[in-house]
């Protein structure tokens, strides 16, 4: 499938409707080359008696923005020692 060394693959299915097509999803989380940015990746195959299709489609955001967004909407666990 479309996974890139080091990624995370967060989803990888294969499923048959019948015994003529077949159907390959795989859902991958990466660092960019620069390590800032992160990338959400989703690839499809398709094959069929006719034809082979494949597609990717990746969503990219800033690291630091992405952070950002988690400490101002997260939500928020303490935990503390017990001293």
């Amino acid at each position: 499938m479309g996974s890139e060394s080091k990624s995370l693959i967060l989803q990888q299915r294969v499923t048959q409707n019948d015994s003529t097509n077949l159907h390959c999803r795989e859902i991958t989380l990466r660092l960019s080359a620069d390590c800032r940015e992160l990338v959400l990746s989703r690839y499809t195959e398709h094959y069929g008696p006719a034809l082979v299709r494949w597609m990717e489609r990746s969503h990219t955001v800033s690291v630091s923005d992405l952070f950002r967004w988690l400490v101002a909407n997260g939500e928020r666990g303490v935990i503390r020692s017990e001293a």
